[in-house]
């Protein structure tokens, strides 16, 4: 059986899609505490630089981006479905919508009101990742983003009125996209009293919160780190399709095209229309591929 590692935090909104996605499939996995800011000692042996929260590792392959980490888990555990074929394309467009748009209406908000709970260093950490990110930018966007992610909310339940889940009678990516939205609302309790106002939404909400989320098992980062350094790749011979910039063996970067500043090198070995992987060397866990997703994600040529 494969085993699925998640290194992840409590508090982090994109890793609860993911448990979503596990606890909708029944899954057992193992939990790799990371911290909330930088340094994260643990996860840069594994992903040479990226920090983003969270990161999917089944033995010598770290797979980055939850975009990417939902379509490995649902090529993996194929039943039940969360993007069954007559659903991908609207799922995919939800989820993307969900992820970018929707977050971050979400996050000036919440933000706000959980900076008294949160470390003094956080706002610096983060704005390390995204420039400008400060308490005082922080409260002067909330009140619009507050009333735009009320509209979202809005929208949502408008569409929940019609049918059990976002898409019809069964829980897809798009209902996982959009629940870490509104369940990182749950830090802001006035928010979040917006959200249970919504009668389908709140109906929605505790639908999916129910489900059994009890097949986690806590692994120490160190143990994480000898399960990578004990295995291989397996996950990277698909091949690199023509592109007119890109060819195997090259040594490129890969970089977030909206935040984040960490980056990723290594040495391409597969590109697909979707996934760009390379392989990367460190001393403590040996070769490890990282897969990313190619939508959000420039590729740059080092040699």
């Amino acid at each position: 059986m494969t085993e699925i590692l998640l290194h992840h935090y409590d508090l982090s909104p994109f890793s609860e899609k993911i448990r979503r996605v596990f606890a909708f499939k029944g899954l057992r996995w193992h939990g790799v505490q990371q911290p909330l800011m930088a340094p994260k000692p643990d996860l840069t042996p594994l992903t040479g630089g990226y920090r983003r929260i969270p990161v999917m590792q089944i033995g010598a392959d770290v797979y980055c981006d939850t975009a990417l980490i939902a379509r490995v888990i649902e090529r993996l555990f194929p039943q039940p479905a969360c993007l069954p074929f007559e659903h991908r394309g609207r799922a995919t467009l939800i989820e993307d919508w969900a992820d970018h748009r929707f977050f971050m209406q979400v996050v000036p908000p919440v933000v706000v009101d959980l900076l008294p709970a949160l470390p003094p260093e956080f706002l610096t950490d983060r704005a390390a990742m995204s420039a400008g990110f400060s308490q005082s930018s922080l409260e002067a966007a909330a009140p619009h983003a507050r009333v735009q992610a009320l509209q979202s909310l809005d929208r949502l339940d408008d569409q929940l009125q019609a049918s059990p889940f976002l898409l019809g009678d069964a829980f897809t990516l798009a209902d996982a996209a959009c629940y870490h939205c509104v369940w990182f609302m749950k830090n802001s309790p006035a928010l979040f009293e917006e959200a249970r106002a919504r009668q389908a939404l709140a109906t929605w909400f505790a639908r999916i919160e129910a489900f059994d989320a009890d097949a986690c098992v806590d692994m120490p980062p160190a143990d994480a780190l000898d399960v990578a350094r004990d295995a291989a790749p397996h996950d990277v011979h698909r091949g690199c399709v023509p592109d007119p910039l890109l060819e195997a063996g090259q040594i490129v970067q890969i970089s977030a095209d909206d935040y984040g500043r960490e980056t990723t090198t290594g040495r391409l070995v597969q590109l697909t229309p979707d996934v760009v992987s390379v392989l990367r060397e460190d001393p403590r866990v040996g070769e490890i591929a990282v897969h990313y997703p190619r939508s959000g994600y420039r590729v740059s040529v080092l040699g």
